[in-house]
């Protein structure tokens, strides 16, 4: 009983750990850099032959002191079959609206990885946004990966720490001081 009970609990601690869909902040005060992570496993079907695949996403927020937050997003997708990379350009999908994001060179060939920046100008439009689809390309088929309910709310709350980060830094210029 105490064997059962100890694994119970050991299983506990380790699922409580998992960064798996949280939303992490980290402070790095030597490096003097803050980072606000979200690493998700995401459910996708290939647009094709109706597959589905493993696909993990992490959302990359790095804040260097005195300098405005960026964003990325990677995918890492996981298969045995192929041996393509991704094509370097996505599509995000807010509200049926297309928009198309470029991928940052990778010299990694080991992994099927691809980050792409996301543009400060979207942020706040992925935050409002009823419905997000990742449309990804390997080669060309197409993998549509589209956000649970619960998926998104961890996306949004991702995008609103990073923009409540940049406005404490970068306060907004008031109408009145505004130089054009």
């Amino acid at each position: 009983m105490k064997k059962i009970l100890f694994i119970l609990f050991a299983s506990l601690m380790l699922n409580s750990c998992s960064t798996i869909n949280k939303v992490v902040e980290v402070d790095d005060r030597n490096k003097q850099i803050k980072s606000i992570k979200l690493r998700q496993q995401l459910s996708s079907i290939e647009k094709n032959n109706h597959s589905s695949h493993n696909l993990t996403a992490i959302l990359i927020s790095e804040t260097k002191s005195g300098l405005k937050p960026d964003v990325k997003i990677a995918f890492q997708f996981k298969t045995g079959v192929r041996s393509e990379e991704f094509d370097s350009v996505m599509y995000f999908v807010l509200d049926q609206e297309q928009i198309k994001a470029v991928s940052i060179p990778n010299s990694t060939s080991q992994l099927m990885l691809r980050e792409f920046v996301v543009p400060e100008n979207l942020w706040v439009s992925i935050v409002h946004s009823k419905s997000i689809l990742y449309r990804l390309y390997i080669g060309h088929d197409g993998i549509d990966v589209e956000l649970t309910d619960s998926e998104m709310n961890k996306v949004r709350e991702f995008f609103n720490k990073v923009i409540q980060q940049r406005d404490a830094l970068f306060p907004p210029v008031p109408d009145g001081k505004m130089k054009w």
